[in-house]
This record gives structure tokens, sequence and C-alpha cells, in this order.
């Protein structure tokens, strides 16, 4: 077995097996490539008495384990470690890495095995590298991928020495040599990407404390940097540069453009022309119900199916997808990452710092000035994604610089798009603002928060404020089941006893129809509110409005995670005049004149382009823009 032990370690060290890293060499597809279930498939097949030995060693207590009275496996401290550890993973696609890693061995599908099946299956692909690394230095491909991974999470030096010796991770001299590789790599990809026009770029503030560890006599205290990071993507979806040849049209019909005529200006719209740009649709099978009608339904649905009695999770598999208005074509993406800048974006003169840096960056400059291989982007826009913020600046040196001469100098090649994320932040903010914000919507027992005097009152943050629609709006939803099920037949006093009539699937449907049209605002809030104020239930018109807004971000959230550009923009309009109500004009305002000029103003190829590249697919998979 020694020898066989020996054959099977030299057999996966070799250049061959396809695991050698070098870092002075590294590349993007290389690290993107790495795939720790492949790696221990290719471990298994190539050295599998090795493969079985570790198994069974690191396993060796599995048959040995405490009992209860019962013949029940006693859990010790450790596998309670292992679910909090899989338990913080969230950002990630975790059963796509648990059945990778444990290859859908556990026969009774149990969570908890399928987990410690692929905790021992790390501990396997760990020590074979070790062992690998140690037969043959170039073999460390997977200390390569951790070395990259400790320097982007700022770990100590010291720490990556220690890991290096040890033999987990490379050392910091070849870390900084794979990392010089990349940024090369990326820089190139960047010049690629933006001297071909089709490029859409976009950045951010950040800051950075650095902190002086030298005793100094004169102490500063401006030890916060802020600086600006930035990225770029291609153009997709079939767009072509002819598309986005269009600056001097748009400069024409400019209201910044002081030669403008006005017969060439565009005709002024206001928030009703948006109300028209997706035409309602109507569904045979349920007349009486709007568009959004509909997605309410499947929202009262879904939840029942998902967080009611047991009975109910037999239909969630049979639950339709909402109908799509305008579904941008699954692709994936590739971002590039620019070289952070040394810009504080705060001001406009600092956005247009930041704008032109990262346009050098992409190998885009001043079309007079004498650089080989630099385009003309003279007669081209481009389009820049940003927050409310970076908007307004980039407007305001729109506006200051529209007397240039040069298409250049105007920042005529500007085209601002919105960050979607941001908008929703405000959404969420809005519907704090109005249930949760003043002291008279906490007063009654049926407001969101009674009493609240805490953190959700003073400043939550989006984070919160998230999980708190997403979670209360369930809760009430579910509570919109019990009532409407009890009113219908006084023996189902709860959801249980609801269950176990055993109603149909159709017979939920048609009773999520109806709760739609009963539990949500709609055009009859109105006539509720003209009533004299002793026939009038405030509290029914405020849960009313609540689920009314609960359900809204919660369609904005899904249209946008399903890539449903039309959708998307069905909500936005619905959602401008709250965010107008709620004090939040500016956004209003912004994201009004975006759409009116994406619809009424653009022409044709770059209207697509905006459109379809407001939302963007990192990895190609459904439901993950």
């Amino acid at each position: 077995m020694r020898k066989q032990y020996i054959k099977e370690i030299k057999s996966i060290s070799s250049e061959e097996a396809g695991w050698h890293f070098g870092p002075s060499h590294a590349t993007t597809q290389q690290v993107e490539d790495f795939n720790i279930e492949e790696m221990g498939r290719e471990m298994q097949s190539c050295a599998p008495a090795l493969w079985d030995l570790l198994g069974f060693l690191l396993g060796a207590d599995s048959s040995c384990k405490a009992k209860d009275a019962d013949a029940d496996i006693i859990m010790d401290e450790a596998h309670d470690e292992y679910d909090s550890y899989w338990d913080d993973l969230d950002d990630i696609d975790l059963e796509g890495l648990i059945n990778g890693l444990s290859s859908g061995t556990t026969p009774d599908g149990n969570k908890q095995t399928e987990r410690r099946t692929a905790i021992v299956t790390i501990k396997r692909v760990v020590i074979l590298s070790i062992l690998m690394q140690s037969t043959n230095r170039r073999s460390n491909a997977l200390q390569s991928i951790l070395g990259i991974f400790l320097q982007s999470t700022h770990t100590p030096q010291k720490v990556i020495d220690t890991l290096s010796r040890i033999g987990i991770s490379i050392s910091t001299d070849s870390i900084n040599a794979a990392i010089r590789s990349l940024s090369a790599e990326s820089q190139n990809t960047l010049q690629s990407i933006g001297k071909s026009l089709l490029a859409s770029y976009a950045y951010d503030n950040f800051d950075v404390d650095l902190k002086s560890q030298v005793p100094q006599a004169e102490k500063s205290h401006e030890s916060l940097k802020h600086l600006t990071s930035g990225l770029l993507f291609p153009l997709e979806h079939g767009v072509t540069t002819d598309d986005l040849k269009c600056s001097e049209e748009l400069w024409r019909q400019s209201a910044l453009n002081p030669r403008a005529q006005l017969s060439t200006l565009p005709p002024k719209r206001s928030w009703k022309d948006l109300l028209h740009i997706h035409p309602e649709s109507c569904n045979e099978f349920t007349p009486q119900l709007s568009r959004r009608d509909r997605f309410n339904a499947r929202m009262f649905l879904s939840d029942l199916c998902e967080h009611g009695p047991l009975y109910f999770q037999q239909f969630r598999s049979d639950i339709s997808e909402p109908e799509a208005v305008e579904e941008i074509p699954l692709i994936k993406t590739p971002i590039t990452a620019a070289r952070a800048m040394d810009v504080n974006n705060s001001t406009v003169s600092g956005n247009i710092r930041a704008v032109e840096e990262l346009l050098a960056q992409g190998g885009i400059y001043d079309p007079d000035a004498d650089i080989l291989d630099n385009p003309d982007i003279s007669q081209y826009v481009i389009l820049v994604h940003g927050d409310l913020g970076t908007g307004e600046r980039l407007q305001s040196a729109q506006l200051r610089r529209s007397l240039e001469s040069t298409p250049w100098n105007r920042f005529q090649h500007i085209i601002f798009i919105p960050g979607l994320f941001h908008l929703k932040m405000a959404c969420a903010d809005a519907i704090w603002r109005t249930f949760l914000q003043p002291l008279s919507a906490r007063e009654d027992e049926t407001s969101l928060m009674r009493d609240e005097t805490g953190t959700y009152c003073s400043k939550p943050g989006f984070r919160r404020t998230h999980q708190l629609i997403g979670h209360a709006g369930i809760c009430r939803r579910l509570d919109c089941w019990r009532a409407h099920v009890a009113a219908m037949d006084p023996s189902h006093a709860s959801l249980e006893a609801f269950a176990a009539s055993e109603p149909t699937l159709d017979e939920l449907k048609n009773t999520a129809n109806e709760m739609a049209l009963k539990y949500v605002a709609n055009h009859k809030l109105l006539q509720m509110r003209r009533k004299p104020r002793e026939q009038r239930d405030m509290q029914h018109e405020n849960a009313l409005l609540l689920n009314k807004y609960f359900l809204l971000y919660e369609e904005l959230s899904y249209s946008m995670n399903r890539g449903d550009i039309g959708h998307v923009e069905t909500c936005i309009v619905a959602w401008i005049p709250i965010l107008q109500a709620t004090g939040k004009h500016k956004y209003a305002t912004h994201m009004t004149n975006f759409l009116i000029n994406t619809h009424f103003v653009f022409p044709a190829g770059l209207k697509h382009a905006v459109r379809y590249h407001i939302l963007v697919n990192l990895n190609g998979k459904a439901m993950k823009w």
C-alpha cells in the first residue's frame, strides 16, 4: 500500500494532472475556473486509495458515536460549529456547493449529514493539496487561490507567512507576483473593452481609514481617505456602436444647448405620460384582476404554501411564475474592476476627475489629445452608472460646461443611468418614513411596530428595514388568510383548521384572487376615506395601505432579481408619487426624468442599450440579476 500511496501522490502532483499554478503568470480565468468540487472529484479519481484512507481517518469516530436510550446519535459541539459555519454563508449558492461536495451520497437526504460530508471532503482536499505541494512545489493550485483570497481580505502578513509554512498558502512574494499578473491582465482587458466603445462604466466612493503605525511629532486628524472605485462591463444584447452614435442628435435636442432651436426641443412630458409605456395586459382566466393584482394574488398564495401549515407545502412547485412584461435575455456579463482612484467624488470637480480617469483606464481620452490609438468618441455616447448623488453632480458638470466648444469638454458623451439598488433603498426608506418614523404611526394596535422606541424609529438602516418588510409582510398576509377563511367558514378558525379541510390548489388560487382585491388598497380606498369620520375604519384603511406598499416593494425586488425590465419600469412609475409624498423629491424627479428620456427622447438603439444594461447578471443564473 505504501508504494500505491507514493504512486498516487506523484500522479496527482504532476503537471499533467492540471493543478500547477504559476503565480507570476496567473490569469483571471485560472482563478474563476478553480472549483474545489472538481478538484475533489479529480483527487478521488486519480488517487482512490489515498482518498479512501483520508475519509476513513477523518470519519473514524462516526461508527462509535454516543447514543441515547432511544439509540439516537448524540450531537457534539463540533457538529454545532459545522452548522453555524454553513448558516453564516448566506451569499453563495449553498445548496449547490453542499450537493457538489457531498456528491449526493446521503440516501436519507439529511441536510446535516450532507453538510458534514462536505466538511470532510474539504478536509480531504486540503490535506491532499498539502501532500501534493510537498511532493511538487509547483502543484499549488489550492494554496495559490487561498493566498489570493487572504490578500483580498487584508490578512496580516504574519498570518499568511504562517499558513505558507504550514503548506496551506503560497508565500507573500508569490501572492504579490500573482496580484501583479492579474493587475496587468485586468488593465489589458479594460483597454480592450473601453476602446471598442461598447462598454458601460460604473463608479462609487469608498473610505479607507489610514491610521499611522509610526509615532509622529505632529498628529494628523485626517486619517480618513476618500477614494473612488470603478468597473467596466461590455454591452451585450446586440448593441452596436451605431446604436451609441447619437451624441450630436441628443445635443441638438438638449435644453443645455445654448444654440438649440425651440422646434428641435422634445415636447414636455410628465409622470402621467409614463402610465402608458407598458399597457395593461388582460388575463382570460382572471379578467377582474390587473397585472399588479395578479402578482399580489401570487404573493398571497406563495406565502401560504411557503410559510403556512405543512399541508400547503405540497403546492409550492405548482405555483407558476408571475407573467413577464419584458425580460432581459439571460446572459452572463463579465465585470472587470478598474484601479481605485485617489479622487473624492463628493464634489462636481471630483466627479469630473473620476469620469476622466475611469475613461483613461478604458483607453478613452480627449480626441484632441495626441495619444496613440485613441478612439474618437465625439459622435458617440458612453453609459455611466452611479447613485443619485453621482447623477446630480454629473448633471451639474454638464450644465457648467454647456458653453464649451467641443463635445469632450461639454461632457456631451455622458449618459447617466441611476442604480436600481439605490432606488430600492429609497423605497424602503419611504416605507419607514410612512409607517415607523411618525409617532402617530405607532399608536394603535394594528400598526407595524406598536410603541417601538428603539433602533427602528431612529436609524434602522436598509438591511433591517428590508428584513422587516419581508418578515412583517409575510406575517400580515398569513393573517389575512386566517381572517378571510374564517369569514368564509366559521369552522376554519385557524389556518390549521383550514388545512384540515384539504382545499385544492384551484380553490386556493381563487381565494388568493379574492384576497388580492379585498386586502390590498386600490381605488376603493378613496371611497372609504370620503365617508363621514364616524363611519370609517381607519385601522383597516391603514392596514390596506401597508399591504399595498409592502407588496409593491416585493414586486420591485422580484422583478429586479428576475431581470424583467418592463416590470421594473411599471414598479418605478408606481413608486414615484410615493417617493414624492414622503419627501424624497430628488429621487422622484430623477427617476421621472430618466424614464421620460429613455422612452421619449433617446433614439431606439440607445433606448435598447440603456434599458437592457440597467440590470446585469454576473453568473448567468436565473433570479440572480
